[in-house]
């Protein structure tokens, strides 16, 4: 069983348009993400590895965190994603009853003294993407869901397959993509 929970097509994800440093329309949530303590009711799925409230981010450079200028995401694999080269970035709101068992199962085994039973999961998914620059075909596929029980809320982030950590504009290597400024994963609290 593949360790990301599912996603694609056929689990009517939608997908963010090919475009470098693009990322997807404002997603309003059917349920608030509280996320360092503040309530979020939207966000954007970035295609350079970030899912921001607030604002989108087409930066494809990662800065050190905690961030200067106080913008509120979670990245799960913050780096110059060229999704035009190659790859999808798909994403979902979801209460299905089997996915979130399968998270609820996952936070407990991880957090048993947290009680915890998942009544909502947002999952981001980025398949096989090329990074900026690429003379390959090397792809990247990771995965972060937000989870909540409308009181405690846990991020998980997922790593399949890390082919390379770097987009030529950022000082990487067009055929390894390794090297210059490499991607950040983690989050960051807004202001």
């Amino acid at each position: 069983a593949s360790l990301l929970y599912p996603y694609g097509p056929d689990q009517r994800d939608q997908k963010n348009p090919k475009l470098d440093d693009g990322t997807s329309k404002q997603l309003s949530l059917a349920v608030p993400f509280t996320f360092y303590g503040k309530e979020y009711r939207t966000l954007y799925v970035n295609n350079n590895g970030v899912i921001s409230f607030d604002t989108r981010v087409s930066q494809y450079t990662p800065d050190p965190f905690p961030l200067a200028d106080g913008r509120p995401f979670v990245a799960p694999y913050w780096a110059d994603v060229d999704n035009v080269l190659g790859g999808d970035v798909f994403y979902r709101e979801t209460t299905d009853p089997t996915l979130l068992a399968r998270i609820t199962e996952d936070i407990n085994q991880y957090f048993p003294k947290i009680p915890f039973t998942a009544t909502w999961a947002f999952v981001a998914t980025w398949d096989h993407v090329a990074y900026y620059g690429s003379t390959t075909n090397k792809g990247n596929t990771f995965q972060a869901v937000l989870t909540t029980d409308t009181e405690t809320s846990f991020i998980i982030l997922n790593y399949w397959d890390i082919q390379w950590t770097t987009g030529a504009a950022s000082d990487g290597d067009a055929e390894t993509g390794l090297g210059g400024t490499p991607a950040h994963v983690g989050g960051a609290e807004g202001e």
